[in-house]
């Protein structure tokens, strides 16, 4: 049986770090992607200095990806069509699938709490398309497959 590529997807919203980082325990996640492009917060804890120290301490490895993160000049859907994204998008679909063939679980974080109003609404059709099952985590307890 061949195990279909997952991810995970998360938003910390106005979350306290601590219900954060209990919800990714109670995921299983190994591995946190940071997908803002400006990775700073009003809520220092999620500043991405902050989430590089923090992290390790409850066995999450902290990247930071770029190349995916919204806030651009055109819309986003048109930031897709770019040679940067494309890039950005090759690598982390690779290290989607290496954490998985380890038997780690990858977690996609931005600020919005609900991918419906984020770039992680399009992000995540984009992984479907490539064959990356997303898993939405929104509130403790409650994930959701379809969020769009």
């Amino acid at each position: 049986m061949v195990r279909k590529t997952k991810c995970y997807s998360i938003g910390y919203g106005n979350r306290s770090f601590n219900d954060f980082v209990w919800m990714l325990m109670q995921n299983g996640i190994t591995n946190l992607v940071d997908i803002r492009r400006y990775p700073q917060s009003t809520f220092d804890e999620f500043n991405k200095e902050s989430l590089e120290k923090s992290l390790p301490l409850h066995d999450i490895i902290y990247s930071h990806c770029e190349g995916v993160g919204g806030m651009r000049e055109s819309p986003y859907v048109e930031y897709m069509g770019t040679d940067e994204f494309r890039s950005s998008f090759s690598k982390l679909l690779a290290y989607i699938a290496r954490v998985n063939e380890a038997g780690g679980k990858v977690v996609l974080m931005c600020a919005e709490k609900s991918p419906k109003g984020c770039h992680r609404h399009y992000l995540s059709i984009k992984l479907e398309e490539n064959g990356v099952e997303v898993i939405h985590l929104i509130e403790p307890g409650q994930v959701s497959l379809f969020d769009f």
